[in-house]
């Protein structure tokens, strides 16, 4: 009996693991989503602390189906990003920190300059649906959305630095957004489930993880093609 007991706590537990849960007051968050959801859904620490790369990157293949390169590298890149290639540990919130990983003109953040650099803003979600095509979001919404907040803040922000590193940073995150959460659907993405992913940070009812292993050239063709059509747009806007 005491057996049976036992694997039945064991299955239930592997069935309710990664179940959505909120942080709490002193648990720590990022400015991208992405990891913030991997934490709410215990595929990182829920607390948000002491994660080791190793960490970082299991939590990327077994809650986005990352492949182990890509995994790696966006893990010991996202610790290089932040000058702590030699700690052992990062907290999500060390993300907060201005122009290392996170930059201005984000697609889901207001700018540094005003304040609050990390935590979702709801009417930037919004404006970013209202650019679906069809209720979908894909790489010409989220373009445009980029080239939208790009424009906003150089009228805004007497702050803004946006050169070659935020400019690629920038199509990595949506490259990155595409083949993760629309790898399923073609590369798109349902803006009810994305506003749930974004606003909640929880992945959506409906929701899979990648059937496929997302590998990363992949996410390189795709930033490149990003990177390809915020080019087209500036000529766009120069006519």
């Amino acid at each position: 009996m005491n057996s049976f007991r036992l694997l039945h706590s064991i299955k239930r537990y592997s069935m309710s693991a990664h179940v959505w849960q909120g942080p709490g007051t002193h648990d720590k968050r990022s400015p991208c989503p992405a990891l913030n959801a991997l934490a709410n859904h215990g595929y990182l620490p829920h607390s948000g602390e002491n994660i080791t790369k190793s960490q970082l990157a299991r939590g990327l293949q077994e809650g986005l189906n990352a492949s182990s390169l890509l995994a790696n590298f966006l893990a010991y890149g996202g610790f290089n990003l932040l000058g702590k290639l030699l700690d052992k540990t990062i907290n999500l919130d060390d993300l907060n920190q201005h122009n290392k990983c996170e930059h201005d003109a984000s697609l889901t953040r207001k700018d540094f300059y005003f304040g609050d650099n990390h935590t979702v803003n709801p009417e930037l979600v919004d404006l970013l649906l209202k650019q679906n095509i069809d209720r979908k979001i894909k790489e010409e919404p989220l373009s445009k959305l980029h080239w939208i907040r790009l424009n906003n803040s150089k009228e805004v922000n007497p702050t803004l630095l946006y050169k070659f590193k935020q400019k690629f940073l920038s199509a990595g995150e949506s490259s990155l957004l595409l083949n993760f959460i629309g790898a399923n659907t073609d590369l798109e993405i349902e803006i009810e489930k994305l506003e749930v992913f974004l606003k909640h940070e929880r992945f959506p009812e409906g929701w899979r993880k990648p059937n496929k292993v997302v590998g990363i050239w992949p996410i390189i063709s795709s930033l490149f093609s990003f990177l390809k059509r915020y080019d087209q747009l500036e000529k766009e806007q120069k006519k």
